[in-house]
């Protein structure tokens, strides 16, 4: 037995220490990814803690960069990213301008969302209202609520009063008085109120004196007014969106626009972002607008858009009443 053992079994002292070698290896094969493992899930504890307090400190202090790399943090995991400065002022949430918006630090998501709920005829009334959208997470509002500063809701413009007069009351007035109208003066009993509004200064509750027009469509109609920098033509009421042309025969009469509160993109200073903003204005436009001044110099005349490869006639004359060549 002994010999059959040694036979099968026996190994010479350079195999022993060949086997010795081989079983130190293979231990610490096995150990060293369960000891990294357990130091890491010690870390990333510690680090959890590490950022959250980090992010606790940032929040009171008005911070939303990274203090080690000026990135946004975020909480969800995802990587590091790199925005512009953050510049804050005093600002009523209610149709804030989607530029400003951004100014603040709010993401194109966050934006999004708020434009959203005011789309839906949503408002805030008070501070803590917009924490309550999802967006919008508690170190961006412990931010933001310093600055936040809610404005009475602004009274409807005055309309004369012959105007906004309600028929019922004017025919009682005038039948206990015995006079009795008739012809064009005469209001009738089916006419809608004779309104005047100006588009570009209209708010939302303006708006709403309008026929076919409440909230919903109101807040889109601000919204994209504020995306467009002014409305230049009434027409232009066509592109918001769900309005259609028996709604705008209706009201076609009773708006109108003030072109010199137009804001307007100076071709020769605006980067690639500014152009972008605009909704007449996609990536691939933009980019190739500030291309072609790097390569030929300033623009001298807003007709120098028409050299541009890409450029049709029909793009240029529903941008260049939002451009100028003069630097403000």
């Amino acid at each position: 037995m002994r010999k059959w053992f040694a036979t099968y079994f026996g190994f010479s002292h350079r195999e022993l220490n060949g086997i010795c070698v081989l079983a130190v290896v293979l231990l610490l094969l096995w150990g060293i990814p369960r000891l990294l493992s357990f130091r890491s899930d010690e870390t990333d504890g510690n680090l959890a803690a590490r950022v959250a307090e980090i992010d606790r400190f940032l929040a009171t202090a008005g911070i939303r960069t990274s203090p080690a790399r000026g990135n946004v943090y975020s909480p969800t995991g995802e990587h590091n990213i790199p925005v512009p400065e953050i510049s804050y002022f005093t600002f009523d949430p209610n149709e804030l301008p989607v530029v400003d918006w951004k100014r603040l630090g709010l993401s194109e998501r966050q934006v999004r969302m708020i434009k959203n709920y005011e789309a839906k005829g949503g408002r805030f009334r008070k501070k803590e209202d917009l924490a309550k959208i999802y967006a919008i997470n508690d170190a961006d509002y412990a931010r933001l609520e310093p600055y936040i500063e809610i404005k009475a809701a602004k009274p409807a413009r005055p309309v004369r009063q012959d105007k906004l007069a309600d028929p019922h009351m004017a025919a009682a007035g005038e039948a206990g008085s015995g006079v009795q109208r008739t012809g064009p003066s005469a209001i009738s009993m089916n006419q809608p109120p004779a309104l005047h509004i100006d588009l570009n200064d209209a708010d939302s509750l303006e708006l709403q004196y309008l026929p076919g027009i409440g909230p919903v469509f109101a807040s889109r109609i601000v919204r994209f007014r504020e995306l467009l920098g002014g409305f230049h033509d009434v027409s232009q009421l066509m592109e918001v969106y769900g309005f259609d042309s028996v709604r705008f025969a209706a009201l076609e009469k009773q708006v109108y626009v003030d072109t010199a509160k137009v804001q307007k993109i100076a071709l020769n200073t605006a980067d690639y972002q500014r152009f972008r903003d605009h909704p007449f204005i996609n990536h691939k436009l933009a980019n190739a607008i500030v291309q072609y001044r790097n390569q030929h110099g300033q623009y001298r005349a807003i007709s120098d858009l028409l050299r541009i490869a890409i450029m049709d006639e029909q793009i240029f004359r529903k941008i260049a009443p939002y451009l100028t060549v003069v630097d403000d």
